[in-house]
C-alpha cells in the first residue's frame, strides 16, 4: 500500500513557478523555457518541483528541497542516480532520469535540474493479471533485483542482510506498539512473522525500495520509467512487491511474482507474503507520520485503516503471514541453529534477534484507542 494520494492536498509552493523558471535557467543556460507548472501530486511538501517546457519542446524537472532531511534525501538519491551507470540503465527496460544542471538559491538551497521521464502513474488495481503491463512490471523489477550489489557497496548506500532486515522491522513494530494506536492482534501477527525465521530466507539483492503507483510509469501497456531512487539498496526483494500485493489482488499479485520468479530463476516460496507483512507495516507507517507530523486527520484515517485491517484478521479474510516451515514445533532459536547450516553467516544471527513479548499499554475498557 502506497502513502494516501490525499496527502497532496498538504501542498504548498514556497517557490512560484516563475522563480523556479529563473533558477532552472540558471541550472541550465543553454536551454530556454517557454512554460513552467508546478508540479504536487504526491509530495509531502518536502520539496519544490516544476514541470519545465523547453522552446525545443522536450521537457525537463526542477526540484528544490524545502527543508534539510529533504536535502539528504536528495544527496542520496544523486549518488543513488550515479550508481546507475550506462551499462546498468542498458539493462533496465525503462527509463531513468538524468541530472543535466544544478545551481543554489538565495539561500542556498540546491536547484536540481533533472530530464523528464515520460508516462503516466500505474493504478496497480487496475492492471490486469495476465495483461502486457502485468508482465513488464514483473520484468521491470527483476532487472532491477538483477543489478549487481557492488554497485550498491561502492556508493556505500544501504545494505542489509536478512537478520539485519528483521532487526529493524522488529524496532519499527515496537515503534508502533509505543503509540498504543495499533490493534493487539496486528503488533501480534507482526510479531509472530518476524518470529517465523523460515519466513526470512531470502537471496538479499538490489532493490528500489520505493514502488507504488506514483514511482512507477507506464505507456502503451508497458513500464516506460521508474521515479525516485533515494531508496536504492541491497535488501529483500520482497520489499519490491508491497504495493503491488497491498492493493488486494490476490490473482495479479500472484501472476507477476510468478513472471518474477521465472524471468529470475528463483524460487522464493516466502516472497508473498513478506510482501504481505511489509504492506501491513504501510498502515501503521502513515499513523506513524501523522504523529510526527501531529495531523489529526492523519491520525484518525490510519487508525480506521489499521482497524480495517484488524478486523479482516479476526474475522479470517485474510490469511496468515507465518509459514509451513521444516522445522514443525520447533522453538524459534532451534530453528534458526538448523538453518544457519545453510547460511551459516546470516542465518545463525537470528538467534540474537528472537522478538521479545510486546507490552501494551494498559487501555480501559472503555477507551477505543
Amino acid at each position: 500500500m502506497g502513502i494516501p494520494l490525499f496527502l497532496s492536498n498538504l501542498i504548498f509552493m514556497a517557490r512560484s513557478p516563475l522563480i523556479l523558471a529563473a533558477l532552472a535557467k540558471a541550472a541550465v543556460p543553454h536551454l530556454n523555457f517557454h512554460e513552467v507548472k508546478a508540479l504536487t501530486t504526491g509530495s509531502t511538501g518536502a520539496f519544490d518541483t516544476g514541470l519545465l517546457t523547453a522552446t525545443s519542446g522536450e521537457h525537463y524537472i526542477i526540484r528544490v528541497a524545502n527543508n534539510q532531511i529533504a536535502g539528504m534525501e536528495q544527496d542520496v538519491e544523486l549518488r543513488a542516480l550515479k550508481t546507475i551507470g550506462k551499462a546498468e540503465r542498458l539493462r533496465l527496460p525503462f527509463g531513468v532520469t538524468n541530472l543535466i544542471g544544478e545551481t543554489k538559491d538565495e539561500k542556498g538551497s540546491r536547484a536540481l535540474v533533472f530530464e523528464f521521464i515520460y508516462g503516466n502513474p500505474t493504478d496497480i488495481s487496475a492492471v490486469a493479471p495476465d495483461g502486457l503491463l502485468s508482465r513488464s512490471i514483473a520484468k521491470a523489477i527483476g532487472a532491477i533485483h538483477g543489478l549487481d550489489a557492488a554497485i550498491i557497496e561502492n556508493e556505500h548506500l544501504t545494505s542489509l542482510d536478512a537478520a539485519e532486515v528483521v532487526k529493524t522491522r522488529v524496532a519499527e513494530l515496537d515503534r508502533f506498539a509505543s503509540t498504543g494506536k495499533v490493534p493487539a492482534n496486528l503488533l501480534s501477527r507482526w510479531e509472530q512473522a518476524l518470529e517465523d525465521t523460515s519466513l526470512f530466507r531470502f537471496k538479499p539483492t538490489v532493490i528500489h525500495g520505493g514502488l507504488n503507483s506514483e514511482t512507477v510509469l507506464s505507456l502503451d501497456e508497458e513500464v516506460s520509467g521508474i521515479l525516485s531512487w533515494s531508496t536504492l539498496k541491497v535488501s529483500d526483494p520482497a520489499e519490491d512487491f508491497a504495493w503491488i500485493v497491498g492493493a488486494g489482488v490476490q490473482e495479479l499479485s500472484e501472476s507477476i511474482i510468478e513472471i518474477y520468479l521465472q524471468s529470475i530463476l528463483s524460487s522464493d516460496e516466502t516472497l508473498k507474503q513478506r510482501a504481505t507483512l511489509y504492506s501491513e507495516f504501510e498502515f501503521a507507517r502513515w499513523l506513524m507520520f501523522g504523529i510526527s507530523k501531529n495531523d489529526s486527520s492523519i491520525i484518525d484515517e490510519a487508525v480506521l485503516m489499521l482497524d480495517g485491517l484488524a478486523e479482516e484478521v479476526r474475522t479470517g479474510a485474510i490469511g496468515k503471514l507465518i509459514s509451513k516451515p521444516r522445522y514443525e514445533s520447533v522453538p524459534a532459536a532451534s530453528a534458526a541453529a538448523a538453518m544457519s547450516l545453510e547460511n551459516p553467516e546470516t542465518l545463525s544471527a537470528f538467534e540474537n534477534i528472537a522478538t521479545r513479548p510486546i507490552e501494551l499499554p494498559y487501555k480501559p475498557d472503555n477507551e477505543l484507542f
